[in-house]
């Protein structure tokens, strides 16, 4: 690869860059030093309580006894958890085969959210196995150290660029930088970054353009750079999108559901017009992101490409950095819950197995408009499902 001339936001090293560094050890979580009175473990114990007898799919996987213990289950637990941290087992997604890894060798990624988590973890995979990877991170600090991280165990090589996607303006000159300077074909374009703003969130924040920040980076940053980077994808290129199983109402999580209406509140607060809701704007972002997939597909397939547009949701992964913006004793608490209680939760590495297998897997070949599943929940497996109604609204879309 010749030498690349670009910004100092968006700098692309001309070789291989493989630091003589050891991964970011994978931890545990923290201890819940946090909780600091039996009433506040009280209140996160009911409201995973409600939480779980309201979603259908996760209550078949509740331990024998719950609908009488469940509230007490819960509280002895969350206070045990006060004591001993919560250590998930790394657990992989078992039907990631070795021939779906060999598609990686040669093929060029492009990972956004790729300096923690999911991303982060589909980065360390893919790069693993000889794939070229674009660590895209919301600032070019943290996409160098992420990209130190992949490159440590890399076969490919690792570049890191900058991409805060709640600026358009930001996702704009990535786009432009690439095709200007960079003009390699995308063979992955892997839409994953997503956030998520804490219940106690009352008010609406925005991204610098005005749009409500959950809806504007979730899926408006996502949007536009697919649409910049179409030109940019290989002729069998797979656009894979990071969505969730909560875009339908169907699955029984808890509080408002998502829907976008007419889409009178787009560049207010919510999107269908409604009063602001942290949850639900969580919610209405991955019903777009699935929304957006299936168009994508249906558009992309009429114009006689074969690249294809999939989406998916890893499961429930309680992750530190995915709840970064919810208050930290109760992420702590539903993670411990999750993982050790319930055991529904799934751990970043299978996550980031599913993106790759998005990205790789054989079956997908010549597949798109398609949503898979990390179901039945915390039971590692991971299938093709059926997106909600509204999604699947090509008068909407």
């Amino acid at each position: 690869m010749s030498a690349v001339s670009v910004s100092t936001k968006l700098s692309v090293p001309s070789a291989p860059w493989k630091p003589g560094v050891k991964p970011v050890p994978r931890r545990g979580l923290s201890r819940i030093s946090e909780i600091k009175t039996r009433h506040t473990v009280v209140a996160v114990a009911a409201f995973l309580s409600r939480c779980f007898q309201r979603s259908r799919a996760a209550h078949k996987a509740l331990p024998k006894g719950f609908e009488e213990n469940g509230p007490q289950l819960f509280r002895r637990g969350l206070l045990l958890s006060t004591l001993a941290p919560s250590i998930a087992k790394a657990e992989h997604l078992a039907s990631l085969a070795s021939e779906a890894l060999k598609n990686a060798q040669g093929k060029v990624a492009v990972i956004t959210g790729a300096t923690s988590g999911v991303g982060l973890e589909a980065a360390r995979v893919l790069a693993a196995n000889g794939c070229d990877v674009y660590v895209a991170g919301r600032t070019l600090e943290k996409a160098q150290k992420a990209a130190a991280d992949v490159a440590a165990s890399a076969t490919g090589q690792v570049f890191p660029m900058e991409l805060n996607l709640a600026s358009l303006d930001s996702v704009r000159r990535f786009a432009s930088e690439w095709d200007s300077s960079i003009r390699r074909p995308v063979d992955i374009l892997a839409c994953n970054a997503g956030l998520a703003l804490g219940q106690d969130q009352k008010e609406p924040l925005f991204t610098e353009d005005g749009f409500e920040l959950t809806v504007g980076t979730n899926h408006l940053g996502h949007f536009l750079l697919a649409n910049l980077m179409k030109k940019q994808l290989a002729p069998e290129a797979r656009v894979v999108v990071t969505a969730s199983s909560v875009h339908n109402p169907a699955t029984g999580d808890p509080g408002k559901q998502a829907t976008l209406g007419d889409l009178s509140g787009l560049g207010k607060f919510m999107v269908d017009g409604s009063s602001y809701d942290a949850g639900k704007a969580y919610k209405d972002s991955k019903l777009c992101n699935v929304l957006f997939t299936l168009e994508f597909a249906r558009r992309l397939k009429r114009e006689g490409s074969n690249i294809t547009v999939n989406c998916f949701s890893p499961g429930l992964i309680p992750s530190k950095t995915f709840f970064r913006y919810q208050n930290e004793g109760f992420s702590s608490a539903f993670a411990f819950a999750a993982e050790n209680i319930l055991k529904i939760a799934e751990t970043p590495q299978f996550g980031g197995d599913t993106l790759v297998f998005m990205a790789l897997d054989p079956s997908l070949k010549q597949k798109t408009g398609c949503f898979y599943s990390a179901i039945p929940p915390g039971k590692h497996q991971f299938v093709e499902d059926t997106p909600s109604q509204e999604a699947s609204n090509e008068i909407e879309a």
